[in-house]
């Protein structure tokens, strides 16, 4: 078993810098905000604000005392309280909804904001509501035996039809194939017209966002 995760591990880190490198030779625009075919590298973006933000600018001119962010830090304390609460309401309450919410898996879950959006968690919940309550509680005996078989037969049905759809649509002609047809409908238009999609915020910012001097 050791050895079998050891050269899984050399053979996906050799393939995966290998296409890296590929992608980044091969593929014009990549990482750019207008890439044509999304590839945008949001994570590195975020990855790359965030080494801004703690190294150049640093925590003690955001975060202290007097500063912008200040009360921000107070999360921290609320982040090791809402455990307690949880896990005090259930023993009150052993038979109620309490007992489901774990504050260190919704606070986990959220770290992905951003780059994720409600794109991504919308979809997520409808999906874990039916599958984790709906028929969970109406045919548990049908969840018990397949639900975790469906969740990795659509990982891997997701991941073929990724591979078939660029080799058969995208990769030949230069993604001539399907332009005007398969490829425009609304599914995988419409996610494009929301505000995620269009960048829309929700507020507007006149001037300068945060303090005019550091």
């Amino acid at each position: 078993m050791f050895w079998c995760q050891v050269v899984a591990c050399v053979i996906s880190g050799t393939v995966q810098l290998g296409v890296q490198a590929w992608m980044f030779t091969n593929i014009p625009d990549m990482c750019s905000a207008t890439q044509q075919n999304g590839f945008i590298c949001p994570s590195t973006q975020v990855f790359g604000t965030a080494s801004i933000i703690w190294g150049v600018i640093g925590p003690q001119r955001q975060f202290s005392t007097g500063q912008v962010y200040h009360n921000l830090v107070w999360f921290f304390l609320l982040g090791a309280l809402c455990p307690v609460a949880a896990w005090l309401a259930q023993k009150k309450w052993p038979n109620s909804w309490v007992r489901y919410v774990n504050f260190p898996v919704i606070f986990n879950g959220t770290a992905y904001i951003p780059p994720a959006s409600a794109v991504n968690y919308v979809t997520w919940g409808i999906v874990g509501f039916i599958f984790q309550y709906v028929i969970r509680r109406r045919h548990f005996s049908w969840w018990t035996k397949y639900n975790y078989v469906l969740s990795a037969a659509l990982d891997t049905g997701l991941a073929c039809s990724i591979l078939l759809i660029f080799f058969c649509l995208q990769y030949p002609r230069n993604g001539a194939i399907g332009a005007n047809s398969v490829l425009t409908w609304w599914g995988n238009t419409v996610f494009l017209k929301t505000a995620d999609g269009l960048a829309t915020p929700l507020l507007t910012v006149n001037g300068t966002f945060g303090p005019t001097t550091w």
